[in-house]
């Protein structure tokens, strides 16, 4: 999906926090999007999709203004690749970064909406990743409780207003909210339970003209529980 833009302050998202990864560049309104579900790695075809999109769009890196990735929670080696990937982008350009979680960028979905705002996506191990967000303003969030990792019985304790629920975690889980919330619980449309590298662009390019940069020698991937080998190795 390519569509042009006036301004000039573009941003290039990285988003591979998901299967559904991809890339985006992004002014005042969206330039270009690249987003596929597929069995490729994203190490395989992350800079070749960032390659493709800068060409048909007319523009090189030195046409960029920022760097935006998604830094979780999510795919344990995704985040590993994307981050790599953005820091690796800018020591070549210089360009400043900033790391967006992958949960807001997936509420950013939902940010028309008065209810509250519930991301969830499939952590395994009959867990997920969620936060809980409202809009006061459309395209504005605001954090009510940070990124956790949640059984399904206790994020329904933590539920006590009418909340939209969208990611993937609600493949397994999404009858069992329905039973226990009742009214409080809606669901999303099918399509908006993905995350779009554009909005992981959107939120960084805000940041970034307010001044607000992440060192990217700090900035790290945001887990929230330890990796397989980590567990391996402790037991």
């Amino acid at each position: 999906m390519i569509s042009q833009g006036k301004d000039k302050f573009l941003v290039l998202a990285i988003e591979t926090a998901t299967p559904h990864g991809g890339v985006a560049i992004v002014g005042e309104e969206l330039r270009g999007e690249i987003s596929l579900n597929t069995q490729e790695t994203h190490s395989r075809r992350l800079l070749r999709e960032v390659d493709f999109l800068l060409s048909r769009l007319n523009l090189s890196l030195k046409d960029l203004s920022g760097l935006a990735v998604s830094i979780g929670p999510g795919s344990f080696t995704g985040l590993r690749i994307g981050l790599a990937t953005a820091k690796g982008l800018h020591l070549a350009t210089g360009l400043p970064l900033v790391g967006v979680c992958t949960l807001e960028a997936l509420a950013f979905n939902a940010s028309l909406t008065p209810k509250l705002i519930c991301p969830v996506l499939d952590a395994r191990r009959k867990q997920v990743y969620t936060a809980l967000y409202r809009a006061p303003q459309p395209e504005t969030l605001e954090e009510i409780w940070p990124p956790s990792l949640l059984s399904p019985a206790r994020l329904v304790s933590r539920i006590s207003l009418p909340t939209l629920f969208l990611g993937d975690g609600l493949k397994a889980f999404g009858p069992f909210w329905k039973e226990r919330l009742g009214e409080l619980f809606s669901q999303a449309p099918r399509h908006l339970n993905h995350l779009r590298p554009a909005h992981v662009g959107f939120l960084a390019r805000k940041r970034l003209l307010q001044g607000k940069v992440d060192d990217p020698y700090r900035l790290l991937p945001l887990y929230l529980r330890p990796s397989e080998a980590e567990l391996k190795k402790g037991s």
